[in-house]
């Protein structure tokens, strides 16, 4: 265990980064965790409310942010540490960002969202020593350093479990029409499905369940656990780094299909694991993706994708 103090701040909903914390308090004798989507804050005064909104219209940015998370600064500003690590700095206003790198004898960032999708992610590069970006055209663009996302979750499923063929869960956005395509593809071949879909108000739909309440990562993981196979919508046209869909299914041994077409450059690439649909409207998956098992990628491989091998390269 390294005698170093570690701040390490996400914004994460889902858990996939629970792991990292854990391993990080595996490695490091001091590390402080602070997850900023458990945050919440309420405005003072209709006042202040109606001042964040004009803010925002002439500004671009969240002055609720900058007070939500303020808690967060008051709590380490008077602390040293060795290395910060910040998933979505974008969340904080400069003169935060001000106060954690005066602090921090290293401070590094990851992008898991391109900069397409989030805009400020530009505007902070500024700050840091190192930026980390799972989207090689960031990295190449805005001379970032490359990592993908990681494996956060390692508990192979039995077959036994299996219930259906394939799972899929996303938000409802304009990759809804190529998950319908799919689901009609695999009922047209009498296959088995769940695929979520989560909005604000429930649509009825005989090929998609629509949800009104985010899906728990517990939930995602059970279903997961069920299926054969995981289905992934990759946000084209805004993103192409791989989502955490590609690292649950090396995490939980499943098959993939998806429409990412860059998942090809990777080592663990195998037509034999994962079927790449470079036509939503010619789907044609062959019957044998899903009648034989998963077959194990080599040992060596798979740690490179582990949250292990991911704190190696990131904290080194």
């Amino acid at each position: 265990m390294e005698n170093k103090r570690i701040l390490f701040i996400t914004f994460d909903m889902s858990g996939y980064y629970t792991s990292m914390y854990e391993e990080l308090k595996r490695r490091y004798e001091h590390v402080d965790y602070y997850n900023t989507a458990k945050i919440s804050y309420k405005y003072k005064s209709i006042f202040q409310k109606g001042y964040a909104f004009f803010y925002k219209m002439a500004k671009g940015q969240k002055l609720k942010n900058l007070y939500k998370y303020q808690s967060v600064i008051d709590a380490v500003k008077d602390k040293e540490y060795d290395i910060t690590l910040i998933i979505r700095p974008d969340l904080f206003f400069d003169s935060q960002l001000e106060v954690l790198k005066k602090n921090s004898g290293s401070f590094i960032a990851f992008y898991h969202d391109s900069i397409n999708n989030i805009k400020r992610k530009k505007d902070v590069i500024r700050f840091f020593d190192k930026v980390y970006s799972y989207e090689k055209k960031d990295v190449k663009d805005y001379d970032l350093t490359f990592i993908s996302n990681f494996i956060y979750d390692t508990q192979a499923a039995d077959f036994k479990d299996i219930e259906y063929d394939a799972f899929s869960v996303m938000s409802n956005d304009y990759r809804l029409p190529a998950l319908k395509k799919i689901a009609e593809f695999l009922k047209s071949k009498g296959y088995t499905f769940n695929f979520y879909i989560m909005d604000d108000k429930f649509i009825n739909d005989n090929l998609i369940t629509f949800m009104t309440k985010r899906m728990s990562n517990d939930e995602v993981i059970r279903n997961i656990k069920k299926a054969k196979i995981i289905v992934d919508i990759h946000k084209y046209g805004i993103q192409d780094g791989l989502t955490f869909r590609t690292f649950e299914s090396l995490g939980f041994r499943k098959k993939l299909i998806t429409t990412n077409q860059d998942i090809k450059a990777y080592d663990f690439y195998d037509p034999e694991n994962i079927f790449v649909i470079e036509d939503v409207h010619k789907i044609d998956i062959p019957e044998a993706f899903f009648s034989t098992p998963y077959k194990e990628i080599p040992e060596v491989i798979y740690r490179k994708y582990t949250v292990a091998a991911w704190l190696e390269e990131v904290m080194a």
